[in-house]
C-alpha cells in the first residue's frame, strides 16, 4: 500500500506539471546525438517535414539560405536514391545550427558537434556545414577528418562539385545520393491538447510552457510514468 506521503508527493507532481507543463520543444522524435539507420517514415510519423532534397551533385550557395527552414528544429541527413533509410542524421535547433562557427571549432548542440562556416571565414571560395561525433574536425573546406568515420556528415557551401560526405562515403558530383533537410515547426502536438481522453503522460507531452531542449526532462517523465503511471488517472 502506498503511504499518504507517497500519494501527496504524486499529487504535488501532478499539480506542478499541470500548472507549468512541458514545452513540446521536441517532436515525438527529437533524438540527442547522431542516429543511424532511421526510416524516413519515423520522421514523418513524428511531425517532421522534408524541407530540402537534392542530389549530392547539387551546389549549395555560400550562405546556405536554401537549406534553412522556418521550423524551430532541423535535421540534416542523406540517403541513397530510391532508399527510405537514412544512414545517419542529427537534430538541433535551427537558429543554432545556422549560426556561423569559426573554422575547425564546432559547437555542441543536442549531443552532436555542429559547424556552419562560410567561405569567407574558411578563407577560400567555399565553406561547409555539417556535424561530427567529436569536436575534432578538419575543415579543408568540408570536414576531412577521420575518413572512415560513419558518423560524419559534411556539405560543401559554394562549391560547384556539390558533395561532400555522408559518413564514410565521399560523394562530390554524385547523383546516386541525396542531401536532405527536415524540419519540425514546434506545434505537432497542438491537436493532442484538444482531446479529452489523454493519459497523464500524454498531457505532459502536449503541454507547451517549459523548455526541454535536450530531451532529458522527457526521459525523466517516461521513467516516472513507467513506475507510477498506474497510480495516476
Amino acid at each position: 500500500m502506498w503511504s499518504k506521503l507517497n500519494k501527496v508527493a504524486i499529487a504535488i507532481f501532478v499539480v506542478l506539471f499541470t500548472i507549468f507543463g512541458i514545452q513540446s520543444s521536441y517532436a515525438d522524435y527529437y533524438p540527442s546525438g547522431i542516429q543511424q539507420n532511421v526510416s524516413e517514415q519515423t520522421l514523418r510519423n513524428n511531425g517532421w517535414t522534408l524541407f530540402y532534397e537534392q542530389t549530392y551533385a547539387t551546389r549549395i550557395t555560400s550562405l546556405a539560405t536554401e537549406l534553412r527552414p522556418n521550423g524551430q528544429y532541423v535535421i540534416l541527413t542523406g540517403k541513397a536514391v530510391g532508399s527510405s533509410e537514412l544512414p545517419i542524421l542529427a537534430a538541433a535547433p535551427t537558429s543554432q545550427v545556422f549560426t556561423q562557427t569559426v573554422r575547425n571549432n564546432p559547437q555542441l548542440l543536442n549531443g552532436t558537434y555542429w559547424y556552419f562556416t562560410d567561405g569567407i571565414v574558411v578563407g577560400s571560395a567555399t565553406g561547409s556545414i555539417g556535424f561530427a561525433p567529436t569536436s575534432t574536425i578538419i575543415q579543408n573546406e568540408a570536414d576531412a577528418a577521420n575518413l572512415s568515420d560513419p558518423l560524419r556528415l559534411s556539405w560543401h557551401l559554394g562549391c560547384n562539385c556539390g558533395g561532400y560526405r555522408l559518413g564514410a562515403s565521399y560523394l562530390n558530383g554524385s547523383t546516386d545520393y541525396l542531401k536532405q533537410v527536415w524540419t519540425w515547426n514546434g506545434v505537432s502536438t497542438a491537436n493532442v491538447r484538444q482531446t479529452s481522453n489523454l493519459t497523464f503522460g500524454q498531457s505532459l507531452y502536449a503541454s507547451d510552457t517549459l523548455s526541454d531542449p535536450d530531451g532529458q526532462l522527457r526521459v525523466t517523465v517516461d521513467q516516472i510514468m513507467n513506475k507510477y503511471g498506474s497510480l495516476i488517472k
